[in-house]
C-alpha cells in the first residue's frame, strides 16, 4: 500500500482534530473554511478505501498500525457528527426562538387596518350555570 494512503488518513485525522478543537475554542469561521479540505480529503480516502481494506486485512505490525489509524478516525468521524449534530440542533432552535421573539416584539395583530389598538380578548367570559 502507498505511503500517499496512510497520509490522506493522517491529514484526514489532524484536520477533524483541527475542527473540533476550533469548535471548542468557537472559532466557527475556521470550521467554516476547514470544509472544502475535508470534504477532498474525504473523496480521496474513498477512492482509496478498496487498497486501505486490502491492506487493513493482511498479517503484521503494519497492518495492525492502519487498523488503529482507522479506529481513531472512526472515532474522530464520530465525536465531530455529534458535535456538529448538536451545533445545528442549538442553531435550529435559536432560530426558532429567534422567529418568536420576533413575532412577540413586532406591532403585528396589535394595531388594526385603521391604526387604533385593537381589543384583543385573552379568554372569553365563562358563564356558570346556576341550575340544579
Amino acid at each position: 500500500m502507498s505511503r500517499e494512503n496512510h497520509d490522506i488518513i493522517d491529514q484526514l485525522t489532524k484536520l477533524l482534530r483541527d475542527e473540533i478543537a476550533a469548535i471548542g475554542a468557537g472559532r466557527l469561521e475556521e470550521v467554516n473554511k476547514l470544509f472544502p479540505k475535508k470534504a477532498a480529503l474525504l473523496e480521496r480516502l474513498q477512492e482509496a478505501s478498496p487498497a486501505l481494506e486490502k491492506a487493513a486485512q493482511e498479517e503484521g505490525a503494519a497492518a495492525e498500525r492502519l487498523r488503529d489509524k482507522f479506529r481513531t478516525l472512526q472515532d474522530l468521524i464520530r465525536s465531530d457528527l455529534a458535535i456538529l449534530e448538536r451545533m445545528t440542533h442549538a442553531t435550529g432552535e435559536i432560530a426558532k426562538e429567534l422567529s418568536r421573539l420576533r413575532e412577540r416584539q413586532s406591532l403585528n395583530g396589535l394595531y388594526g387596518s385603521s391604526g387604533t389598538t385593537r381589543q384583543e380578548v385573552v379568554a372569553a367570559a365563562t358563564q356558570v350555570d346556576q341550575t340544579i
